[in-house]
Parts: structure tokens; sequence; C-alpha cells
């Protein structure tokens, strides 16, 4: 019954119909994309703080900072990853060993803190950078998330958490060529909020299924919201279809969705699914150390591409 049903939806989606007279799927854009020689091309004119944002999760946010950050610091160019998301995914990946001053400690005001008695804020994110593990060089560096930065979420006494990011990387993230932001999947709370208050370019990728779509309208929305109150230019970078399995009618049923639903905001690019990813995620170790292998050489030519397109926004 539900097979019936979703077969019956797929058949008489409008956008199905359309799909062929109005743009590539995701399977032909992935074949050309492959087939063509990928040069990272990074001279943006100002620092680039790059959030990644999805409400949903799965859809692969901490292994496309991961990623994007492992192309960055192969063509020597000095990345700072910050995650905000208290799963701590993406610090593990890296390597990121426990620190006594983190991210959260960044974030956090005792309630009742005098003012005047705490550190000067702008400039404060440099106590709390540590080393990537040895495996990502020395041209990483991390604010590592911890379980207990889910309590942020909840803080009440502490007055303007979500600026408090923004304001300590002042002086910071100009040392770095990409900073790249993890957001949790929570809907609109004060982490994502701090996370695209400090950005300064938002990417929204997600998987062809019924998370991703609505993954990202969410986090679109909070966008949306938080442009209002930004101090500075927040610019969208687009939206990315990640993870991308081979095709199949339901997978190619949701691409159809997503060209109907972000149209000229769905990027000219697209990262496969490849099951390498986890194993490099898994011996934290960045992609680029099996650049050798040809499932790595396409995600690395995905990631290449991806920041060519955060480059030139």
């Amino acid at each position: 019954m539900i097979a019936e049903t979703l077969a019956s939806l797929i058949a008489g989606h409008p956008a199905g119909k359309m799909r062929g007279m109005t743009s590539p799927t995701v399977w032909e854009l992935l074949e050309r994309q492959l087939q063509e020689p990928a040069l990272l091309e990074w001279a943006p004119s100002d620092p680039v703080v790059l959030a990644i944002a999805s409400e949903k999760g799965g859809v692969g946010k901490s292994g496309l900072a991961g990623g994007l950050a492992a192309v960055m610091v192969a063509a020597s160019h000095r990345v700072l990853a910050i995650d905000l998301d208290p799963r701590a995914t993406l610090t593990e990946e890296l390597g990121a060993e426990a620190s006594e001053y983190g991210v959260n400690d960044l974030l956090y005001v005792p309630p009742g803190a005098d003012p005047d008695e705490l550190p000067e804020l702008p400039g404060l994110a440099s106590q709390a950078l540590q080393p990537a593990g040895a495996a990502w060089g020395d041209g990483v560096q991390v604010l590592a998330a911890e379980r207990a930065l889910a309590h942020r979420e909840m803080d009440t006494a502490t007055g303007g958490l979500e600026h408090r990011l923004r304001v300590s990387l002042e002086g910071v993230a100009e040392k770095f060529d990409l900073v790249v932001i993890d957001l949790p999947p929570r809907a609109g709370g004060k982490l994502v909020g701090a996370g695209l208050l400090a950005a300064t370019h938002v990417v929204f990728p997600g998987t062809l299924d019924a998370d991703g779509l609505i993954g990202i309208r969410d986090a679109q929305r909070t966008y949306r919201f938080m442009t209002q109150t930004n101090p500075r230019p927040l610019r969208e970078v687009g939206v990315l279809r990640n993870i991308v399995a081979p095709r199949t009618k339901l997978a190619a049923h949701y691409d159809a969705q997503f060209t109907e639903a972000f149209g000229a905001r769905l990027l000219n690019v697209a990262v496969p699914k490849r099951v390498i990813r986890q194993e490099a995620r898994g011996a934290c170790v960045p992609i680029t150390a099996a650049d050798d292998k040809p499932d790595a050489k396409d995600l690395i030519k995905s990631y290449t591409q991806v920041l060519n397109a955060v480059g030139r926004t």
C-alpha cells in the first residue's frame, strides 16, 4: 500500500512531469561534474565565515564541514572549524581533544555575573582554539563542542548569547582563509542564532528525501529572520544536494521537488554518496589522505566546486 501510494505521488507530481524540459537531474549534473577537472579557485576579498545550516539531522552537515576543511588545508590554506552541535561530530572527526576552555565556555556567562568582571569579549575566541589531530596537519584549528553545549539553549541569564560568538571572533577570523561553522539541527535555537550572526555566508545542504527538503525549508526560514537582525550582510551561497545516492524513483521525485522549491537557489554542484567518506570520518583523517582512491577523488572534486561557489558568492 505504501509503495503504491508513493508510486502514484511520484507519477502525478507536476515537477516530475516537467523535469526533462526545465533542468538536468542531479545525476546528470554529477556525471558531468565528476568528468571535469576541478581546481580550487579561492580568492575572496573578505574573510569567509561559512555556516552550514539545516534543521534536520542526518543530512551531512558535519561531513560537509570536514570535507571542505580537508580540501582547504590540502591547498595550504588555514581553516578554523567551529562545532556548535552538542553531539560534537565534527570535533571528533577533526581529532580535537577535550579542552578546559571550549566553545561552550566561550558562550557561557554565569547567572548574576558582573559584566565588568568578565574577560574582554572581542578576540576571546583565540583562547578557546585548539589544534586538530595530527592527521590534519597544522592548518586546522578547532572551537570544539561538548555535550554540555546543549545547556546554552536554555540559558536565560546570559544576555546577548547569540552575539557572543560573533564578537569573540573579532580579530581572530581574519587569521584564517576559511572559518566553517557546523550548526546544530535545532530549529531556530540560540546556538543556530549564534552561528548565523557570526557568519558571512550560509549554505543549505540536503539529502534527496523528506528530511532533506524540510530541513532546508525550515533553516531558510530561520535564516530570513536572522538577516533582519544581523549587523552585517549574510550571503546565501545556495542549496546543495548532498550525499546523493544512485538514482531511484523516490530520489528522482525529491530531486524534482528540490528544483521546484528552490529554483535558482539550487547550486550547480552536488556531493555524491561514497562509503569512503564514512571510513575517513571514522578514522578521523581528512578525505584528502585517500586522494589516490577514485571514490575519494569524486568527493574532493565536489568539495572543491562547493568551495569555488562559496568564494564567488
